[in-house]
């Protein structure tokens, strides 16, 4: 009996010795395709974990959302289910992280330098730890900083406003302007004088050459991609907000990787948010020398400070931790 037990204890301890050198694979859900600047991010973390680890840890990344859906993601995530998700900070409030939502805001950003200056700060890192502390299973560890997102006008709503060679804050008051359905945004433009219209992405391009529509917003490179500019040729600098994202990792996975995993994983996220962040300056700028070639014309927004002012009212709408929040991040070269 006593030679039973050994030889058990032996064969155990064999088995959990070989499992301990098997190479563990991380699944990560991405809701774009290869051509997006976060996914760009995901294969330099997927490359730079297997680097780091020597192949003992590795990440399979899916990309057009074959994992699901955001909210699909993000349960996943909770459920322990999938491993990570390039989630947008914007929304994550959705899902109880609600101070790191707060880089959504409107205007708490001119630019995209100016996030990603912020990402690598002590306050961009904070921000991070901020999702861990607010225990809603799952933990950031990492940016992917996206361009602004602005506004975009059709042929017939810029002869109706005359012709302009700069866009003003009063011209949008009344227009009909398309928004993905979440709060923040139908807020957004609800504050700057604009009536926000509920219309599913795939429908966009033809409800705006329908004429149903006055205007939409979007990011530069999507409204290249997409072939937006052929329904509303009018691009407004105005860079109301930042969809930008996150590299998410349910909480359960997290907990279950040794101290020199977790390093690996930090190391490979700030290689990603490298990466994503150079894809997406230089894709930014080929989109605007494309101007001229595909007939778009650019109009400057000549009262920045009143759109600024106007969305004030979006920030009394959220929490005093939130507003503490969005406080600094509009004064953090002051702190």
């Amino acid at each position: 009996m006593r030679k039973r037990t050994l030889f058990l204890a032996i064969f155990l301890l064999l088995l959990l010795v070989m499992a301990s050198g098997l190479a563990r694979s991380l699944e990560w859900n991405e809701l774009n395709d290869e051509a997006y600047g976060a996914t760009v991010g995901a294969r330099a973390f997927e490359k730079k974990i297997k680097e780091l680890s020597g192949g003992k840890l590795t990440i399979d990344v899916y990309t057009n959302g074959r994992l699901g859906t955001e909210d699909e993601s993000i349960q996943g995530m909770k459920l322990g289910t999938l491993d990570i998700f390039r989630g947008n900070a914007s929304s994550l409030s959705t899902y109880g992280a609600d101070i790191i939502a707060a880089t959504g805001m409107p205007f708490a950003f001119t630019s995209m330098e100016e996030f990603e200056e912020m990402a690598k700060s002590d306050l961009g890192q904070e921000l991070l730890d901020s999702v861990e502390a607010a225990d809603c299973g799952f933990v950031a560890i990492s940016w992917l900083v996206e361009p602004p997102r602005n506004l975009f006008i059709t042929e017939k709503t810029y002869e109706a406003l005359g012709r302009p060679e700069t866009f003003s804050l009063d011209m949008l008051k009344n227009r009909l302007v398309r928004v993905p359905g979440t709060i923040l945004m139908e807020e957004t433009i609800g504050a700057l004088g604009a009536v926000p219209v509920t219309v599913t992405y795939s429908e966009l391009k033809r409800t705006l050459e329908s004429g149903n529509l006055d205007a939409a917003e979007n990011g530069i490179i999507t409204y290249i991609n997409e072939g937006f500019y052929e329904a509303a040729p009018y691009y407004i600098t105005d860079a109301h907000t930042f969809g930008c994202g996150v590299i998410l990792v349910s909480a359960e996975t997290w907990n279950s990787l040794s101290e020199e995993e977790k390093g690996w994983m930090r190391e490979a996220g700030k290689v990603a948010s490298d990466a994503c962040y150079e894809y997406n300056a230089k894709e930014q700028q080929v989109c605007y020398d494309l101007f001229k070639e595909k007939g778009i014309t650019l109009l400057p927004v000549e009262d920045i400070e009143k759109w600024q002012d106007a969305c004030k009212q979006v920030y009394g709408q959220q929490s005093l931790e939130v507003q503490e929040m969005i406080y600094r991040i509009q004064n953090r070269g002051n702190e």
